[in-house]
């Protein structure tokens, strides 16, 4: 819901292509609708009141943002909402939808991981990591930590955790923390492993494509990860930063197209974010 951070990554990062494209095809890029999902792995069901750190959700073609106690709530709302989207709709979800490219080509791809994550939908986070950590070969090594089993991250930690668009951010002088960081402050890893399968039942419901892995040309509904962070600073009066963060960042990605990128980002994924905020690195 916040940051995603760590060290450990090889090689400088690549970041979207340079050179100049034809402006049909930076159309078919840009959205009018977009709809903006702060995501959390919360076991139980947030309060009754609405509150920070719980699920919120944002429609630019429905008004104010919504408030869901729970992940099964969350997904109903999210479903009915694009089906009935007046129009072609950019969704974008606040959490990682792929892991580093080492880990990805180690799991077989997007697809894989995809449907592997819907598969255990009802196990916890902890549960899962813990599957992928003896998948990818770590084990009690890692490569995800910060969960009972696995409570601090393992010294020597010989993985490299971050992807490129994180690399990307961090030199743009914002803060990341990696996906395979379950648990603590601005953690991203348990709504990961949580979300995805939630996305991946949304898109076979819609015949969604997922950005960057797919072509998006002629698609109703476009999948992209966002960061709500990127924006800086919630206002000081907004009580709860996530309702403000969802709203701010669907309105902002209006008319924004989503940025050609290098090659890696079809294996391990990339941010769509306002103009410019990826670029100033």
């Amino acid at each position: 819901m916040e940051a995603r951070g760590g060290s450990g990554a090889a090689g400088p990062p690549r970041g979207p292509r340079r050179g100049r494209e034809p402006r049909a095809a930076i159309l078919r890029r840009v959205f009018e609708h977009v709809l903006v999902a702060d995501w959390s792995a919360r076991a139980d069901a947030a309060p009754a009141a609405p509150s920070r750190d719980a699920i919120w959700w944002h429609a630019t073609w429905l008004g104010e943002p919504r408030y869901c106690r729970t992940q099964a709530e969350a997904e109903a709302e999210i479903l009915g909402a694009l089906r009935k989207a007046p129009g072609r709709v950019l969704a974008g979800f606040d959490f990682c939808f792929a892991l580093p490219a080492w880990a990805m080509e180690r799991l077989g791809g997007w697809r894989r991981l995809w449907a592997f994550l819907e598969q255990r939908g009802g196990r916890s986070p902890a549960e899962i990591a813990m599957e992928l950590n003896v998948a990818l070969g770590g084990g009690v090594d890692g490569p995800f930590w910060g969960f009972p089993a696995m409570p601090r991250k393992p010294r020597p930690y010989l993985w490299t955790e971050f992807r490129a668009c994180e690399l990307r951010m961090k030199a743009a002088g914002l803060h990341p923390k990696p996906v395979f960081q379950i648990r603590g402050a601005g953690a991203v890893g348990g709504q990961s492993l949580a979300g995805i399968g939630v996305l991946e039942r949304l898109r076979k419901e819609l015949e969604a494509r997922v950005w960057p892995f797919e072509e998006t040309r002629g698609a109703r509904v476009v999948m992209a990860e966002v960061w709500p962070a990127v924006l800086g600073r919630v206002p000081c009066g907004e009580a709860i930063p996530d309702r403000w963060q969802v709203a701010t960042l669907a309105e902002a990605l209006r008319g924004a197209p989503l940025p050609a990128v290098a090659a890696e980002a079809r294996a391990e994924g990339w941010m769509a974010a306002p103009a410019g905020v990826l670029r100033r690195a």
